[in-house]
């Protein structure tokens, strides 16, 4: 028997995603295919039980619901192609639910991807301009790392599409020290203090953080070098300890990257210094991308909550 979750109708079983916060299926909707994903957490309450618990449950389940909503409402707001936008998000059987367009992922930034060095950059440039629009919205990724890049080559160059932004947050509603989420290979210094109970302020330099470790993956094929004793970037960035760019790295990237990659998130570049930095040479002319039949970049005419 075919599985319906509120309007939509599931083709693959959900399957557990990544850190395990969420599960994914594809789902299909008045014939169009979508990615469908159900947040685990949290569950709104049934009848019953202890009336002070349910009602703690429920604030908690309405602050959630908020949050989501405001921040996708922002993505709405994003122009451009390289970001993946949630679409709908609603409730069903007292669980959450989010749909995005279902994204063909011929190749993930995970994985070594043979570009060209032109090929880089216009992935690159993409990912700045993506990143620039979304802050200008006061959104903040908070989970940048090569998985969440879906590249395609084509004959008119490289596309990538930036996905999940469930650990994303607006500037003006960051999350609590135990609402924090992110990849700790691609944290930055000051998300992990947060972490770890300090009230320090975030801002969008932590996705800054994340992309300069990024730049130098997609061009040297690994991160940046550390000593042995440290796990992770951030931990070496914290302990003032050098951190070693590859030599594969442009040379007009390497003091950019390094800046990037500093513990005080103020000593960071700017979105618009990496745009400029990233730009397509100029005896390079880009050729127009065509676009593709995608459902509107916004929140769907389908938004609203099914019981």
């Amino acid at each position: 028997m075919e599985r319906t979750i509120g309007a939509y109708r599931l083709l693959t079983p959900l399957k557990t995603a990544g850190s395990g916060s969420a599960r994914w299926a594809i789902a299909v909707r008045g014939g169009e295919r979508f990615f469908l994903k159900e947040f685990l957490s949290p569950v709104f309450p049934v009848a019953g039980g202890k009336p002070d618990l349910r009602q703690k449950q429920i604030e908690r389940c309405r602050r959630f619901e908020g949050r989501k909503q405001r921040l996708y409402s922002a993505m709405s707001l994003v122009i451009g192609d390289t970001l993946v936008p949630v679409l709908d998000f609603f409730r069903y059987d007292g669980r959450y639910y989010s749909v995005s367009e279902e994204v063909s992922q011929e190749l993930s930034g995970s994985k070594d991807p043979d570009l060209t060095a032109r090929e880089k950059r216009q992935l690159l440039l993409n990912l700045a301009l993506c990143l620039q629009r979304l802050h200008m919205q006061d959104i903040v990724h908070a989970d940048l790392k090569p998985e969440h890049v879906l590249i395609r080559k084509g004959f008119a160059g490289c596309e990538a599409r930036l996905i999940d932004l469930d650990s994303g947050f607006l500037l003006n509603e960051p999350p609590s020290p135990r609402e924090m989420e992110g990849d700790p290979v691609y944290l930055a210094p000051e998300a992990f203090l947060r972490m770890a109970g300090q009230e320090i302020p975030l801002t969008t330099a932590i996705d800054t953080f994340a992309f300069g470790a990024m730049i130098h993956w997609f061009w040297a094929g690994c991160l940046p070098r550390i000593d042995g004793k440290y796990a992770y970037l951030y931990e070496a960035a914290l302990d003032g300890a050098p951190i070693h760019l590859s030599w594969a790295l442009p040379a007009d990237y390497r003091d950019t990257v390094q800046r990037m990659l500093s513990a005080d998130p103020a000593q960071r570049p700017s979105d618009g210094e990496l745009v400029r930095l990233l730009s397509l040479a100029q005896d390079e002319p880009e050729q127009p991308q065509p676009r593709q039949d995608r459902p509107l970049n916004g929140l769907s005419r389908f938004m609203k909550k099914e019981r």
